[in-house]
């Protein structure tokens, strides 16, 4: 049962994660915020960065309601 509960939480965090990664590129590649390559990266990674961190804490928040 622990294996399975581990196994389930790692594969929600992958998908997490690329949805993230997927999204973040496409946001990054159509943003008009952004002029140069570098400042589109940077873009990128604050994006996904969001996702994740915003994942993460909602994820955390949500363990301890029952």
């Amino acid at each position: 049962m622990v294996a399975d509960r581990r196994r389930t939480e790692t594969m929600h965090f992958l998908v997490m994660t690329a949805f993230a990664a997927l999204t973040s590129t496409v946001l990054a590649a159509i943003t008009n915020e952004a002029e140069t390559t570098r400042e589109r990266c940077l873009y990128g990674l604050r994006t996904f960065g969001a996702f994740v961190g915003v994942g993460l804490v909602i994820s955390w928040l949500f363990y301890f309601i029952p």
